[in-house]
């Protein structure tokens, strides 16, 4: 009964996913072509071009990026050897931890961005927030899931956490190589040209966007997985904000080639790419909505 089960919600995915999905952003249906020569995609990688791509992102309320200073992790971040953020709050917020809430899925990801000592360090979404220095601790560990995931730690509290507003967009590629070849070999081809195309680019007035290659988004058969996450003072040109400031979009088959559009549309213009969404996040003001 159970297989059965699986199976039909198998199905029912896959009609979902053959039914467009309207974007609420605006929109450019095709990546513009690049300008100039780009790394070519290495070949032999069986990256899926048959399934669509709209609906792929994976539901969650809340991502942790921890912040390693390496490039490829243990194939589950929660082994990894030594000091482990992820680990401690996948056993705090997982279906076995003190504060798991199947309403409100938060999604742990590792990534290049450098350290800070002592510690831990991290970057938080929705808030665009970064905490320099996390006790890793249980008690420090349970105070910054209540006071800067859940906002409920009760009085008396331990000393407030540091944060800093992130204010220039954050791109983050899947390049876990340790747990599948394709992000593995286009991760850190795709961060190279991201870095290469923001550089041509120019500066932006709320800073340099800031490119990190992280561990399983899901996905791994539509590599390249690119997450761009734009902050809610971004401004295109001097103008208000657009409607995706604040919010992130999440990309699949992104090649080399791809990049200079990508930037050029989203971190330049504030618009979403149709033909490579796999989705994106509808946060209020209020809180994480999607």
């Amino acid at each position: 009964m159970a297989s059965r089960a699986a199976s039909i919600l198998r199905r029912l995915s896959r009609l979902r996913n053959n039914i467009p999905i309207p974007i609420p952003y605006p929109t450019t249906a095709i990546c513009p072509s690049p300008t100039c020569s780009c790394a070519p995609t290495p070949p032999g990688l069986d990256i899926n071009h048959t399934l669509p791509l709209a609906g792929t992102k994976p539901p969650y309320a809340q991502h942790i990026v921890v912040c390693t200073e390496r490039e490829d992790w243990a194939s589950r971040i929660e082994d990894e050897d030594g000091p482990n953020l992820a680990k401690g709050l996948k056993d705090l917020l997982g279906p076995r931890g003190e504060f798991y809430d199947p309403n409100h899925p938060i999604l742990i990801t590792n990534a290049s961005f450098p350290t800070t000592a002592p510690g831990a360090s991290a970057y938080l979404f929705p808030s665009f927030q970064h905490v320099p220095h996390i006790d890793l601790t249980p008690s420090g560990l349970a105070h910054f899931v209540r006071s800067a995931l859940l906002a409920d730690d009760p009085l008396p509290a331990p000393p407030p956490l540091t944060t800093h507003a992130l204010t220039a967009p954050i791109i983050l590629i899947c390049g876990h190589g340790g747990r599948d070849q394709r992000c593995g070999v286009l991760g850190p081809l795709l961060q190279t040209e991201f870095r290469r195309a923001l550089a041509k680019s120019g500066p932006r007035s709320e800073g340099e966007a800031q490119v990190a290659l992280v561990s399983h988004i899901g996905g791994h058969k539509f590599a390249g997985n690119v997450i761009v996450y734009l902050p809610p003072g971004f401004r295109v040109e001097g103008r208000e904000a657009p409607p995706l400031a604040g919010q992130g979009v999440w990309y699949g088959r992104v090649e080399p080639r791809h990049v200079e559009g990508i930037v050029a549309e989203t971190v330049g213009r504030g618009r979403v790419v149709g033909e490579m969404v796999r989705g994106w996040t509808e946060w209020t003001r209020e809180g994480p909505g999607g």
